[in-house]
């Protein structure tokens, strides 16, 4: 149902710490115009954990209303309380996304069945639904068996792995039938080579028709054509977590114009080597011009 090039879209805010609406449509139009294959809003990228609840909800209400139907929308609704998950899960649905991203219940850690069960209420929704599997964020690492099990739930519709772990990402795709996605911008070569068929990403944010044309040749098993173009973005992508992410998509969203590059704490903006190697890597992929190069202050 999800596939290709899906952007995990960074919120962009006022100097008043505001969600900057107005922005935040014109990153989606962008996005559209680049044919990118869906939105993630709402994400970690989105800085999810220092949103309220309204802002959430107003968010996917202005995403639905700026896509205009003409690309699919996906929430990021998960939290480790599967009450208020549901919750925001059922009003994202009434406000017409198309999909939700769901991260597995961070902190409080649930055993396999906890897991299992808080899948279980969202699936009642009926709304298409994508776990998002990083043990990085989360602290939990499901067995394969575990995660196939969760894929037997009513709208289960694809994983996003940002496991990190090959090995194990090889071994889903072969013991599950339910659609992977990749979760890690360096790991989508060998991944979507292997079977899934597309990723969350947050390279997109700043180069969205690259990456559309790097899934498309990805999916149409044009291996060698496809090898060549990642690695020309490369050092672009690793450049983006150099620092917690979205620090360094934020800072390069801002060199481009296209959006402020504040963050609400605890995030901040990346120490001035990172920013230095940001700069290097933009203007390695032709984004940015020495000449034009950013002061950093």
């Amino acid at each position: 149902m999800f596939r290709g090039s899906i952007v995990a879209l960074a919120t962009p805010f006022n100097e008043q710490n505001q969600v900057d609406f107005r922005t935040l449509c014109d990153l989606i139009e962008w996005q559209i115009e680049s044919g990118t294959d869906g939105i993630v809003l709402c994400g970690s990228t989105g800085e999810d954990p220092t949103l309220s609840h309204a802002e959430k909800l107003q968010i996917f209400k202005e995403g639905v209303l700026a896509a205009k139907g003409r690309i699919p929308i996906i929430a990021g609704t998960g939290c480790n309380d599967t009450a208020r998950s549901v919750h925001l899960t059922l009003q994202a649905k009434e406000a017409g996304v198309d999909g939700a991203l769901l991260i597995l219940p961070y902190y409080n850690r649930p055993t396999p069945e906890g897991c299992f069960l808080h899948y279980q209420e969202l699936s009642k929704i009926g709304l298409p639904l994508i776990i998002y599997d990083n043990p990085g964020r989360t602290g939990i690492r499901l067995s394969v068996q575990s995660m196939k099990r969760l894929c037997e739930l009513p709208h289960i519709v694809g994983i996003k792995d940002a496991t990190g772990n090959l090995d194990y990402a090889l071994e889903l795709m072969h013991q599950v039938k339910t659609p992977i996605l990749s979760g890690d911008d360096s790991f989508l070569l060998p991944q979507m080579a292997s079977g899934a068929c597309g990723v969350i990403s947050i390279v997109a944010n700043i180069i969205p028709r690259q990456w559309k044309i790097l899934t498309t040749l990805l999916l149409s098993d044009q291996i060698n054509e496809a090898r060549e173009f990642f690695y020309r973005y490369y050092s672009l992508v690793k450049s983006m977590v150099l620092e917690t992410n979205p620090q360094c998509v934020k800072f390069a969203l801002g060199a481009m114009g296209k959006c402020s590059p504040k963050l609400r704490l605890p995030l901040i903006e990346p120490q001035d080597v990172v920013k230095q190697q940001i700069i290097d890597a933009m203007v390695k992929a032709e984004l940015l011009f020495r000449k034009k190069q950013v002061v950093i202050a």
